[in-house]
């Protein structure tokens, strides 16, 4: 089963892409990563995820790694048991966690190049 292990920007002027038949479905986007490589090179779905490509590091704009359950971007290599109470957790607070939020965080983690959710529990 392949799951989603993080999200990462394409640049804008990607270069590298293998495998897509149209490669500007990923091109500009942020993306779901399916696979980072030991070289930083990333197999990917698109935003509509109808597809698979790869870009090699050069061409990856931002990134981070995280888990995802149910619509929720979670912290990295939890197990199943915390990964499940951190999204009961996620769907419980304040405000709820719908796709707004979830875009939220993957902006937030982008920017700062890891999972980062604590503006989710700031004013809890």
């Amino acid at each position: 089963m392949n799951k989603i292990v993080g999200f990462a920007h394409i640049n804008k002027n990607a270069t590298t892409c293998k495998g897509a038949i149209n490669p500007n479905e990923f091109i500009g986007q942020t993306c779901a990563v399916m696979e980072f490589g030991v070289d930083d090179c990333v197999l990917i779905l698109n935003p509509q995820g109808t597809a698979l490509a790869s870009f090699d590091k050069e061409d990856v704009y931002m990134s981070f790694k995280c888990g995802f359950s149910n619509g929720i971007v979670t912290p990295p290599d939890l197990d199943m048991l915390n990964q499940m109470m951190y999204v009961t957790k996620a769907q419980m607070r304040k405000g709820g966690y719908d796709s707004l939020v979830c875009n939220m965080v993957i902006a937030a983690s982008l920017i700062k190049g890891q999972f980062s959710d604590s503006f989710l529990w700031a004013m809890q």
